[in-house]
């Protein structure tokens, strides 16, 4: 009877293993949206030149705990409805294979203004696939800067502790 319970213990253990083997080989962590979960660590790498070439990233002026790639594909994933997620996932399908078949190389190596060139054509056409999935990333590029610390600080004066407490300080009537 125990030899039995020890079989099957140990056959939980070597499953339960063998099942984790495939998660545990990945040398680079790679982050994964529940919502998004088809988008790989090569497309969060374009996503982010994307957002980059929309606003470039000032990190040393305008410092943010997380990346700005991060915090656009966690926005996309929590705030999008599902049509509105199925419309930006359709449009960077379609962005991708609109540069395949306009440049034959990746987005990445392409010339700067071959880049700016090509989101330029599409970032106004705002009922294209290609142009809503554009225009999310640079709502939320834009929502980025200007959640930054020093932003709200500098410019906005925005204080994030409200109601200081001034002491006695005469209140007038």
């Amino acid at each position: 009877m125990i030899r039995r319970r020890k079989a099957l213990k140990n056959i939980g253990l070597l499953t339960g293993g063998m099942l984790s083997i495939p998660y545990s080989c990945n040398i680079i962590p790679e982050i994964s949206y529940t919502n998004l979960p088809l988008i790989d660590s090569e497309q969060q790498e374009l996503i982010a030149v994307i957002c980059n070439l929309l606003l470039p990233n000032k990190s040393d002026a305008f410092p943010t705990p997380e990346s700005r790639e991060h915090f656009v594909l966690s926005m996309v994933n929590d705030c999008l409805d599902i049509k509105e997620r199925i419309k930006f996932l359709d449009g960077f399908k379609t962005f991708q294979i609109e540069i395949i078949k306009n440049k034959e190389r990746s987005f990445k190596d392409m010339f700067l203004e071959d880049q700016v060139d090509f989101i330029a054509k599409y970032i106004n056409k705002k009922k294209s696939e290609i142009g809503v999935f554009l225009n999310h990333l640079k709502h939320y590029s834009i929502l980025h800067f200007e959640t930054s610390e020093n932003y709200m600080k500098s410019y906005l004066k925005f204080e994030f502790m409200p109601g200081r407490y001034l002491g006695t300080v005469l209140v007038k009537s």
